[in-house]
């Protein structure tokens, strides 16, 4: 891989449940940043129509798409993605050059799942291109179900696979067994571990990352839990001799944040 890159990594903005002035933050920085790489660690498209638990409510697709013709249904879902997909195209039209990739999460394929079980004559119609147009604007992406895609270095991605009360990225790193930054639980948070007699006994520390979140936790589509726990916030790297060293950006609640030693404010 390329030295000297910068890198910008989310996740979890969970549109149409984003807060807008995280969104409008991170543009902010990434303006300022101009990242070679930008990764969406999923959750970008919440999804809430085709999840299990709307189903048979009001709030479910298909009973919000009743009376429409059959012909409707993929512009509909289409129509569901625009946030998301604005989102995405935000983030190239910025950065034209970028290497942009997309870690698909749990919510983010809650389409595919809800298609194979209800729709299954759409399956072909529906997919990340005619979702959010991530082909046509050059993304790279792993689905859900596939394993961390490594990146630099040692550093692999993912949404994340452990939801626990704490070091949810220490579970899955000891799981996996790699180096790894993640999103899914909201949280922020980092664990390391060194394994000394690793490589000849030159030794190996794998670091794990959980990057925060970028979503509205008090609007309608969070009330599925009431104790929020979770911290907004991101993160950037510098990608040296291969090495990415990676920070955590934690925002405050008055939504301003510092990145390599500049302050940002709304």
């Amino acid at each position: 891989m390329s030295n000297d890159l910068k890198w910008m990594l989310s996740s979890d903005q969970q549109f149409p449940y984003q807060d807008d002035k995280m969104i409008e933050l991170w543009f902010k920085v990434m303006k300022w940043f101009k990242p070679d790489v930008v990764d969406y660690l999923g959750d970008t498209d919440d999804q809430a129509c085709y999840s299990k638990y709307t189903e048979g409510r009001s709030a479910e697709f298909l009973q919000l798409h009743k009376d429409d013709s059959r012909d409707l249904i993929v512009p509909m879902m289409r129509h569901e993605a625009k946030g998301a997909r604005e989102f995405y195209a935000k983030t190239r039209e910025m950065l034209p050059e970028a290497q942009l990739f997309s870690a698909l999460g749990n919510h983010d394929i809650r389409i595919f799942d809800y298609i194979d079980k209800k729709l299954p004559d759409y399956a072909k119609d529906v997919t990340p291109e005619s979702l959010w147009s991530l082909d046509s604007l050059g993304y790279e992406y792993i689905y859900y179900n596939e394993l961390p895609k490594r990146r630099f270095g040692d550093i692999h991605v993912h949404h994340g696979i452990s939801i626990a009360a704490t070091g949810s990225v220490r579970k899955d790193m000891e799981d996996l067994q790699v180096s790894l930054i993640r999103g899914h639980s909201h949280r922020i948070a980092s664990h390391l571990v060194t394994y000394e007699l690793r490589n000849n006994g030159d030794g190996e520390t794998l670091r794990g990352y959980e990057i925060g979140h970028m979503c509205d936790e008090k609007g309608p589509g969070m009330k599925y839990t009431q104790h929020h726990d979770w911290q907004k916030g991101f993160a950037i790297a510098h990608i040296v001799n291969d090495y990415p060293h990676v920070q955590m950006i934690h925002v405050a609640p008055d939504y301003s944040c510092v990145v390599d030693g500049k302050v940002f404010k709304l």
